[in-house]
């Protein structure tokens, strides 16, 4: 496989691996956002009817700190469930191929940078031969002319 066909494959394998990424994020942004639309109604209900039902045997401080706990416990599962990392077969096949894909564009790409770091060896190689060798003329050019005189 040539090193432009690897990077084609790597390019299309990570851009179709983006893709997946990005249409979960969608499809989980959306979700979320409902989520959130309808729990901050629920939850507003909610705590007015649970403060109306408990606010008689516990009292007002007593009823808003129940209410303070249960919502502290509800933030504390969510922050669980929002940090969880979902996994799919799809995108760890994705990332394998893309791994594959680079390291056979690296590989391949490895020969072609020794190739060009040989000549670029040889270009230096010659621009020093061409430096001393200007140098040399002006020497002897230089003996020359005194010679002349």
């Amino acid at each position: 496989m040539s090193t432009l066909n690897s990077a084609k494959l790597y390019a299309r394998v990570a851009l179709l691996r983006r893709q997946v990424l990005v249409r979960q994020l969608i499809r989980r942004a959306i979700a979320s956002a409902l989520a959130v639309a309808a729990l901050i109604v629920a939850a507003g209900l909610a705590t007015h009817a649970l403060f109306l039902a408990i606010r008689v045997p516990l009292g007002e401080l007593g009823a808003t700190l129940v209410i303070a706990a249960v919502y502290f416990v509800v933030a504390i599962i969510l922050l669980a469930y929002a940090m969880h990392e979902s996994t799919s077969p799809e995108l760890d096949a994705l990332a394998e191929m893309e791994a594959t894909a680079l390291d056979a564009a690296t590989a391949e790409t490895q020969g072609i940078m020794k190739a060009v770091g040989a000549a670029g060896h040889r270009i230096e190689t010659l621009g020093d031969s061409i430096t001393l060798g200007i140098g040399v003329l002006a020497t002897l050019r230089k003996l020359l002319a005194s010679r002349k005189t």
